[in-house]
């Protein structure tokens, strides 16, 4: 799966190109819709609780029954919806997620490949369907019953984690001139 760093990373990427420089607060309140789905390794079902399309429309169903009186608010529900979607999708393509959990409980594994071969350019998609919860183990569960989650897995991601902080930095920090 796709660790912390990774999906931490692409949630500050995302954020800092989409709002301003003045939307400081909004864009720290916003950080944890990227990370918020992995909740679910702790509480719940892996992959499954909190890694469904339910999960992604929570936010917009929460902005039509609050209805702010501010029209621009509406930006901020559809972001937070947006980033909790690319989590998914990225763990949709490393091991698969339940989508249509609960209603389902069959896994959805994305695969796709983009290269080149002796013919030439080449790519493919294609979708798996690894098997049902309780079939698949996703989580390897060590003693004492505490799931393991990584926080960075190799160099290449602590680079993207640590380029995305510098640029999340670089935008919502102010400098004080002298």
């Amino acid at each position: 799966m796709p660790s912390f760093g990774w999906h931490f990373a692409l949630t500050l990427l995302v954020i800092a190109s989409i709002l301003k420089e003045n939307e400081r607060k909004k864009a720290l309140m916003l950080l944890s819709f990227g990370i918020l789905s992995d909740v679910d390794a702790f509480i719940g079902i892996h992959r499954a609780t909190l890694h469904n399309i339910f999960i992604i429309l929570a936010p917009t169903f929460a902005f039509l029954i609050v209805r702010h009186k501010k029209e621009e608010s509406g930006k901020y529900f559809f972001l937070a919806s947006s980033l909790l979607a690319l989590h998914i999708l990225l763990d949709a393509f490393h091991t698969g997620v339940f989508l249509l959990y609960p209603l389902s409980k069959e896994s959805y594994d994305f695969k796709f490949w983009l290269g080149v071969n002796e013919k030439g350019l080449s790519a493919s998609f294609g979708c798996e369907r690894p098997g049902e919860i309780g079939e698949v183990v996703y989580v390897t569960t060590p003693s004492p019953a505490v799931p393991e989650v990584p926080l960075v897995n190799d160099g290449v991601e602590l680079v993207a984690m640590s380029a995305a902080l510098l640029v999340f930095a670089a935008k919502f920090i102010p400098c004080k001139e002298q």
